[in-house]
């Protein structure tokens, strides 16, 4: 069960981190934290991941100075191993966790996106961690 939860998180990470991505390529001078703000306050989309990117935004002068390093736990690797072995699509959250292994190899704001909201809902690191790469590699526990 845990894992599903945490398969549908992702998912929902990377659809914000990529508008983010489009807001910040945009030919417009968009203020982000304000962005935000109306969307946590009757858009369809609003909800507790918008409130902390609105939230995670505001904490920093730029969203330059957030690494676009996103840790991960290995969880949802376990649930994309377990859906494959039982032949069941689970596409969005395959992409959620590939997206996520880019974000160790280039320079992205939705990465810096996730990582603001990741930091917010479960006080998950900014950057690389060593304790949680190894438990990553270590950890295979595989409860649903």
């Amino acid at each position: 069960m845990t894992l599903v939860h945490n398969g549908i998180e992702f998912g929902m990470l990377q659809a914000i981190g990529e508008g983010v991505e489009l807001l910040c390529r945009s030919d417009f001078d968009l203020d982000l934290p304000d962005i935000f703000h109306v969307w946590s306050n009757g858009s369809v989309i609003r909800g507790w991941l918008v409130e902390l990117m609105e939230k995670g935004l505001k904490d920093f002068a730029s969203l330059k100075e957030v690494t676009d390093y996103v840790e991960d736990t290995g969880e949802v690797n376990w649930l994309v191993e377990e859906a494959i072995e039982k032949e069941i699509p689970v596409s969005i959250i395959t992409q959620s966790v590939i997206e996520l292994f880019r974000s160790r190899n280039k320079d992205s704001n939705a990465a810096r996106a996730i990582a603001i909201m990741r930091h917010g809902f479960g006080g998950h690191p900014y950057g690389k961690s060593e304790y949680i790469a190894k438990e990553r590699k270590t950890s295979r526990i595989h409860p649903i």
